[in-house]
């Protein structure tokens, strides 16, 4: 399942490349639905076919690596609660909690919890 998104004017999409697993997972990115390369192992190959200069690929490669890193919290989050992190406050579960499921279980960090987390102040206890 891919995840479509915007940086300036280039359209990505990212998609896991490996199974769920405890540890940080790489996502394919797919620049224009062309391969380009994989975010935490390897990152852009042959870079000069969609980037200007190497400052303009390393700055795309941070926001892609936020980007996947709340992609990856989202799929592990949907994993351990059975739901969509959008429903979150449905599970009457204070995101305190919530926030330290998935740094223990996961190592999601709570930046990226916070990041993803519907805002319902209700249930930032």
């Amino acid at each position: 399942m891919a995840k479509q998104l915007q940086y300036k004017n280039i359209t990505f999409s990212l998609s896991p490349a490996e199974e769920l697993a405890n540890q940080d997972m790489s996502f394919d990115i797919h620049i224009d639905g062309e391969f380009a390369g994989r975010t935490i192992y390897g990152g852009i190959k042959n870079w000069e076919r969609f980037f200007n200069s190497e400052v303009e690929k390393d700055a795309f490669m941070d926001f892609a690596d936020v980007e996947a890193h709340k992609e990856e919290a989202r799929l592990k989050f949907a994993y351990e609660f059975n739901c969509p992190v959008e429903e979150a406050d449905k599970l009457n579960i204070p995101y305190n909690t919530i926030i330290e499921v998935m740094d223990r279980r996961w190592a999601i960090p709570s930046e990226i919890m916070l990041a993803i987390l519907p805002t319902s102040s209700e249930y930032l206890q």
